[in-house]
């Protein structure tokens, strides 16, 4: 069993490079601002993984890699264990530079400019950056926020979008970044059915999947049905479940062959085709080494915690910060509209300036974050309750 110390550990990651900490003003101190916006942990990885990077960079030498034979049988068999289903490995490709090139890359074999590409939003900004970027027209479906917190599709507008014509592409996030909101197999179901139907490709970011409670059962969209499989790229990593991510490394199931053919060569030409070394031993470890699958459980449990702790104290000392429950991932969505400021800039001055804490903008994922933030809770205890203390104290001064 893994102690869970070594998550409140407080680690000093200040001057590492760290695009999450590295900030003029980052930090834990009077006066700097506490970073809790990019989706990395505060967390030391699985000491399996960790030793074995060492090892291998005490050889000396870092030539071009070959990817080890038994790199798919362990995605595989992780999937196999923690999803209940597999894909084939023929299925299996590879995007050394992430899921979001992945996702670019067949953006730009599937679609042309004038296209239309279909979103639920808010989502996670790349996402849609890249559409209008690439001179395809985003088409937005809201997703619906109840009075509960509960985060859910409309159906009815996401087909009257599809109907509307034009839209050759969709992609979604499950778990969604950044609600945390995991879609069940019946909600999967639906969309595939509708994809099919109006003739859309689906592409499902799947990279937080690993972090999602035992409790809540991801379920891969290739695993929906062979024709869901057929029309649907699903995209993997071990990058954010085993706090990877500066790795880069990706994978992607893409089932029908001349995609998958297509795609494969776009990453040839690009040069592409080569793992980052580590990143690939740190892959292969993460997803058959069982200590780290305890680490995993053990983050993923603590995080459910933080997210508790979060919860009750918002209610108790923050009621104008209502918490929307996140069912996966270690981000939570945070709806400021009791905070009573009108847009989202004056929102962020009073986080950034006031609170002295940085959560990820709402509006960054679309016009519906506006009011919003998302806030990354994988950190030790410590630095969250520091944080959130700011913002309680914050919020006080501002209503005085």
């Amino acid at each position: 069993m893994i102690d869970k110390k070594i998550f409140d550990e407080v680690i000093d990651r200040t001057n590492t490079s760290s695009y999450k900490w590295n900030g003029e003003n980052h930090g834990l101190g009077d006066g700097q601002v506490i970073p809790m916006w990019v989706a990395d942990m505060d967390f030391r990885c699985a000491e399996p993984i960790v030793e074995a990077v060492v090892e291998r960079a005490k050889h000396g030498i870092y030539g071009y890699p070959v990817r080890a034979e038994e790199h798919a049988e362990c995605i595989m068999a992780w999937q196999k264990k923690r999803f209940g289903t597999e894909p084939k490995k023929e299925w299996i490709s590879y995007a050394p530079p992430g899921v979001i090139f992945a996702i670019y890359i067949m953006l730009r074999l599937l679609t042309e400019k004038g296209d239309k590409v279909l979103l639920l939003m808010p989502n996670y900004d790349p996402l849609f950056e890249m559409i209008p970027k690439s001179g395809r027209e985003l088409v937005e479906s809201q997703l619906i926020i109840g009075k509960d917190g509960s985060v859910s599709i409309d159906f009815e507008d996401l087909e009257a979008k599809m109907r509307d014509g034009g839209v050759k592409m969709m992609t979604i996030s499950n778990p969604h970044n950044p609600s945390g909101r995991v879609w069940t197999r019946e909600e999967l179901e639906r969309i595939a059915q509708l994809a099919e139907k109006y003739g859309i490709f689906l592409v499902s970011d799947e990279i937080h999947a690993d972090f999602v409670s035992k409790e809540r059962c991801h379920v891969p969209f290739y695993s929906i049905s062979e024709k869901a499989a057929k029309n649907s790229m699903s995209c993997y990593s071990a990058n954010k479940g085993f706090n990877l991510g500066g790795f880069q490394t990706a994978t992607l199931v893409i089932a029908d062959e001349e995609k998958k053919k297509a795609f494969d060569n776009e990453m040839t030409a690009a040069q592409t085709r080569l793992d980052n070394i580590f990143g690939s031993i740190a892959t292969k470890i993460a997803y058959s080494n069982l200590k780290c699958e305890e680490w995993l459980d053990g983050a993923i449990a603590y995080v459910e915690k933080n997210k508790r702790y979060m919860e009750d104290f918002c209610k108790e000392h923050i009621p104008q910060l209502k918490v929307i429950p996140s069912e996966g991932t270690y981000l939570v969505w945070v709806d400021c509209n009791g905070l009573g400021y009108n847009t989202g800039k004056e929102l962020e001055d009073f986080f950034f300036n006031k609170a002295k804490v940085e959560p990820c903008m709402g509006y960054e994922f679309g016009s519906a974050g506006e009011l919003f933030v998302r806030m990354n809770l994988a950190c030790p205890r410590a630095i969250l309750e520091k944080a959130l203390m700011r913002i309680k104290n914050a919020v006080c001064l501002k209503e005085e």
